[in-house]
């Protein structure tokens, strides 16, 4: 772990303009260079914050990085889709999580475990929408056919128009749903995220009018 840290610290010199690109490992330097700006903004970020941590806070990090290594490769999957599910939440859906986490720790252990049993009773799909926060989760089994094999560049679109609707406008889109043949669900899709907030509901309206 530390010689990855010293590697990341050194490639993030290299791409702050630093002196040492002689010193760049040939394999390390072969990955920089196929990075985009995006990436190689990140790992000058990731080095940074590594220099400014204490030993403690170093050893700290490399025990938790070890721990996830021997952690098997379907529980690492799992564990960074629920991380970026939660990344995707509006900040009032974290709230009401975080506020739902603390209510359940407050639980004796053996209503907790039972909270534990009843949310791995319920299917895998319905388990996948609530990672989509308790607004759209309560929602998701009406809206499932919609979040259906929805591209990976649409889906952030999507779920942010959905977050942005009201409890009402979700009820109605859910309607419509069902109404709607899975032939049709990608342009239904593409029609509800190019209607703009003002107008989400009278659009819902027309479309559940014809």
């Amino acid at each position: 772990m530390r010689r990855s840290a010293a590697r990341l610290a050194l490639a993030a010199a290299v791409l702050a303009g630093g002196a040492l690109a002689q010193s760049l490992p040939d394999d390390l330097a072969d990955v920089l260079a196929g990075l985009q700006p995006l990436q190689r903004a990140a790992i000058l970020r990731h080095a940074r914050a590594w220099e400014a941590w204490t030993p403690v806070q170093r050893d700290a990090f490399a025990a938790r990085a070890a721990e996830w290594d021997r952690l098997p490769p379907a529980t690492r999957a799992q564990r960074r889709a629920e991380w970026e599910a939660w990344r995707a939440l509006p900040a009032v859906e974290q709230a009401r999580l975080r506020d739902a986490a603390a209510a359940q720790a407050a639980l004796d252990p053996a209503s907790r475990q039972a909270l534990r049993a009843q949310f791995e009773a319920l299917d895998l799909s319905t388990q996948q929408g609530w990672r989509l926060g308790p607004s759209l989760g309560v929602d998701y089994p009406r809206l499932q056919p919609l979040l259906a094999q929805v591209p990976a560049g649409e889906e952030a679109a999507l779920l942010r128009t959905l977050h942005a609707m009201s409890v009402e406008e979700r009820d109605r889109l859910a309607v419509l749903v069902q109404r709607t043949p899975p032939q049709a669900r990608a342009g239904l899709r593409r029609a509800l995220v190019s209607t703009s907030d003002a107008n989400r509901g009278g659009w819902l309206a027309l479309q559940l009018e014809r």
